[in-house]
């Protein structure tokens, strides 16, 4: 409580609550000098309260997400009490996530599906592993990319909606689709914030290396919640922490892996529940480690309990 017994310090404590930041965003986002926030988040860190986590050259800062109760029920009060951001400050927050977004999506509009370094896009190490998780229904592949998984998920769904942002990457994915000889195949244009999917239309999401692309991996989960049927579950590969800056400079990576820990904090926190992460070493001593995660949408009773 000492710790956060400053305005600016709150502050920023608030909004490391909504999600990651490096200190050059801060700085922007509250407009104030970087020796100002830097202050502040050593203060923070040294309690306790937030994290502070290294991604080649860039540190990351967060409200940590492996505090005990005591300190969960501190990030909700910190939520509903500390200062809420102005107006100008939830125009900057946005205006980093688009920044991150747009720099995605311009990769790929421009990447050539058949440039060898393409293959750096995904790993197959956890793709085996995804498919057997796999038991017919209506399949939703998120990021479906040029479509690499659809001959995969065919096997074993009798229905796909694949989305993606990008057109080209569509495009490569309905070729793919349909020299595989798929039926059924249904893709989409649209963002993973913003599904173009009805609530509860799909039994299985597939997210195959495509949460380290995201502004902020953690926002999309009650997205994905909302289109999955009660019952139905979330199939996630990715990868795990790593130092391969390069891949955050030419493939467009926001993150250089993800956290289990973050992961599953992340997916609890949506309403997911049998969360399940199993990390899998990478068998190339070149490429980085990933994890296989699943959760499930709860059945509720007509209670609603």
């Amino acid at each position: 409580m000492k710790a956060l017994a400053d305005a600016g310090r709150l502050q920023v404590a608030r909004l490391l609550c909504e999600g990651s930041f490096h200190v050059s965003e801060l700085c922007g986002v509250l407009d104030a000098p970087q020796s100002t926030v830097s202050r502040n988040l050593k203060i923070l860190v040294d309690a306790g309260l937030v994290d502070a986590r290294r991604e080649g050259r860039i540190r990351w800062y967060a409200w940590r997400s492996d505090l005990d109760e005591a300190g969960a029920a501190l990030r909700g009060w910190v939520r509903a009490h500390g200062p809420t951001p102005t107006d100008d400050h939830g125009r900057r927050i946005v205006a980093v996530w688009e920044e991150r977004r747009a720099r995605t999506a311009t990769f790929f509009e421009g990447v050539d599906p058949h440039d060898p370094a393409a293959a750096w896009l995904g790993s197959p190490d956890c793709v085996p592993l995804l498919v057997d998780e796999l038991s017919g229904g209506s399949v939703l592949d998120l990021g479906t990319g040029t479509g690499r998984l659809l001959p995969e998920i065919g096997l074993r769904a009798d229905h796909i909606i694949g989305v993606d942002a990008s057109l080209s990457m569509l495009e490569a994915a309905r070729n793919r689709a349909h020299a595989a000889g798929l039926t059924g195949v249904d893709l989409r244009l649209g963002d993973l914030s913003h599904l173009p999917v009805g609530d509860g239309e799909v039994d299985t999401v597939v997210a195959n290396m495509v949460l380290h692309h995201l502004p902020e991996p953690a926002r999309v989960f009650p997205e994905i919640l909302r289109v999955l049927r009660p019952g139905g579950r979330l199939l996630i590969g990715d990868f795990l922490p790593h130092d391969h800056e390069w891949m955050r400079e030419s493939l467009a990576d926001q993150w250089l892996g993800l956290s289990p820990s973050d992961v599953s904090h992340w997916l609890t926190e949506a309403g997911f529940s049998s969360v399940s992460i199993r990390p899998v070493p990478s068998n190339r001593p070149d490429a980085p480690g990933v994890f296989v995660a699943s959760a499930t949408r709860a059945v509720t009773n007509p209670s609603g309990s």
